[in-house]
């Protein structure tokens, strides 16, 4: 998957919402005919693939006696460890590389969007904004 490179840390805030965001819920699991001990462990392992990804936020959750009898559980709880641990660390490579370009991109004259709103408030007459918060 390639990314564009984005030049202001709103878009940075956006693309990385997009990425992390996209789970499945319970309901979405249920309606696609999941065992409820299938969803039971995929929300386990969700959270606990995360922070294996990365994120020092969430925790790691697993019931032990459901995940050593194998079955559903077991295979929901590996199921979402993975699928969340691979996108955590999609979702910290990603911000890496919006945080160095965003760097790269900041020059003197910029602020810490990247923009230079000295070249784009050129030629326009702001001296009416002098008396505002008077």
């Amino acid at each position: 998957m390639r990314h564009m490179i984005p030049t202001t840390a709103a878009a940075a805030a956006l693309a990385l919402a997009g990425c992390v965001s996209q789970e499945s819920s319970e309901a979405t699991l249920a309606a696609h005919g999941y065992s409820a001990a299938y969803v039971a462990g995929y929300h386990d392992g969700c959270p606990s693939g995360r922070r294996a990804g990365g994120d020092s936020f969430s925790q790691r959750v697993r019931d032990a006696g459901a995940y050593g009898s194998g079955g559903d559980y077991r295979t929901g709880w590996d199921y979402g460890f993975l699928e969340c641990r691979d996108r955590e660390r999609q979702a910290e490579a990603t911000a890496r590389l919006i945080g160095s370009a965003i760097a790269t991109g900041i020059g003197r004259d910029h602020g810490a969007d990247g923009v230079n709103a000295r070249e784009i408030l050129a030629g326009i007459d702001t001296s009416g904004l002098d008396t505002l918060g008077q």
